[in-house]
């Protein structure tokens, strides 16, 4: 153990640049993914009930929600 080093020293000591860059792609896939989650299941319920624009919009809107939860989960989780 280094002089003047603690153990109980907060990771964010620790910060790589890299560590930065993962956690920003692994949001930004989240968010894309739920978003073309929501937007292909409303196109498939468009097509089932034959709803044109509905479900489409508001499954994309639910999907863009959800990945803004769950980006917000892991963001906050993270420290």
């Amino acid at each position: 153990m280094e002089k003047g080093k603690n153990r109980d020293q907060e990771p964010e000591d620790d910060w790589h640049p890299l560590h930065g860059i993962a956690v920003a792609s692994g949001a930004g896939v989240t968010m894309l993914i739920s978003i073309a989650l929501g937007v292909w299941l409303g196109l498939k319920c468009d097509e089932f009930f034959d709803s044109s624009p509905f479900g489409t919009i508001f499954l994309s809107v639910m999907g863009a929600l959800s990945g803004l939860y769950s980006v917000i989960k892991q963001i906050v989780g993270k420290k």
